[in-house]
């Protein structure tokens, strides 16, 4: 079919090729009934000139008509024909494109709408985790200054559990990124 397609486009650009075999048949046919008009207009001449029809002999009259008008129609229902079959198959040809089109259209566009969607999810969720650090935040805050002096002596195991709470969420949220995708 690609092959098909690069002919068609190869005949499209120079504009030539698509009226040629359209434009010869048509030449083709019309010489062709000419020329068995031609040829039945000297046989019935010759045939005059030697008296075959008479009055009496109607039936040479009719086959010799007869014989004219099978080959013409012939020639002109071909014509049509191959005309008819060619035209509705590039109709074929051009709906079957559009289709293929479309569906390109309509994936790519589903495709975007999916990377639009998972970057809202991610950022919904980066902004939730963002939320709950600060909120845990207000709450140890909160939580240390109703404690007495005493303990509320930073000793260094606090200090680390302090520092693992913002190191935890950064950590969840990368990985929630790389599963979700970035978008680029």
């Amino acid at each position: 079919m690609d092959a098909a397609e690069d002919q068609r486009s190869v005949d499209q650009s120079n504009g030539k090729a698509d009226e040629l075999p359209s434009a010869f048949s048509y030449r083709l046919v019309l010489y062709a009934v000419l020329s068995v008009t031609g040829a039945f207009i000297l046989v019935m001449a010759l045939f005059a000139w030697l008296d075959v029809f008479n009055e009496n002999n109607a039936a040479n009259v009719t086959a010799a008509l007869s014989s004219l008008f099978g080959i013409v129609g012939t020639l002109v229902g071909a014509y049509f024909g191959i005309k008819a079959s060619s035209d509705a198959q590039d109709r074929s040809a051009e709906t079957a494109q559009q289709a293929v089109t479309h569906q390109k259209d309509t994936a790519q566009q589903a495709v975007r709408d999916q990377k639009e969607t998972a970057h809202e999810a991610v950022t919904l969720q980066k902004d939730t985790a963002q939320q709950a650090v600060r909120d845990q935040k207000e709450t140890a805050m909160a939580a240390a200054s109703q404690r007495s002096p005493e303990a509320s002596r930073s000793g260094p195991m606090k200090v680390a559990l302090a520092s693992l709470i913002p190191i935890a969420g950064g950590a969840g949220l990368l990985v929630l990124r790389h599963y979700l995708g970035s978008p680029r």
